[in-house]
């Protein structure tokens, strides 16, 4: 098996300066509800209950929500600007991965993962993984901050809404 062709293109890319950053931000969250309440939450749709602001036009779904394969796109509006959003793994009450491709040259893996503590109660860990694809992306990502606090505000109104039905009020 020939194999010169890829490990001379492997190799070129390593010698060079990698071009374009990467940052990755993880945020972890104790909730006082099992998986099963909180996964159907993880939804482009479902969001809107309980996320101020929440945004999204449905691209692909066969059932309004959200599935394997599930396609959607957020506005101008949002944090990134645009976005065009893949589910690509889609475990039912464990693990859901989308890739995201945002106008200004990122592109983001989420990666989100409820772990049963066996009580009653599950730990949700947001894994948040943006790289660029351009300078602009580079700029963006440079800027970014390590943790972004209103992360940790929108995980603390899921905890709201499991607990009431009902979406955080916010200070304006």
């Amino acid at each position: 098996m020939n194999i010169s062709r890829s490990t001379k293109m492997a190799q070129e890319f390593l010698a060079k300066r990698q071009p374009f950053q990467r940052k990755v931000q993880t945020y972890r969250k104790q909730f006082s509800a099992v998986p099963e309440t909180i996964f159907p939450q993880l939804c482009p749709t479902r969001e809107v209950d309980w996320i101020d602001g929440w945004v999204a036009e449905l691209i692909y779904t066969t059932n309004g929500y959200a599935e394997p394969d599930c396609i959607f796109t957020t506005p101008e509006s949002n944090v990134l600007g645009s976005g065009l959003w893949v589910f690509t793994r889609f475990e039912p009450n464990r693990i859901v991965e989308l890739v995201v491709i945002h106008a200004n040259n990122i592109v983001e893996h989420v990666r989100i993962e409820l772990i049963d503590n066996g009580d009653g109660t599950c730990e949700g860990i947001w894994t948040l993984k943006f790289t660029a694809i351009g300078e602009d992306g580079n700029a963006v990502i440079e800027a970014m901050p390590d943790k972004d606090p209103d992360f940790d505000i929108v995980l603390d109104g899921l905890e709201h809404f499991l607990k009431t039905g009902e979406r955080p009020e916010v200070a304006r």
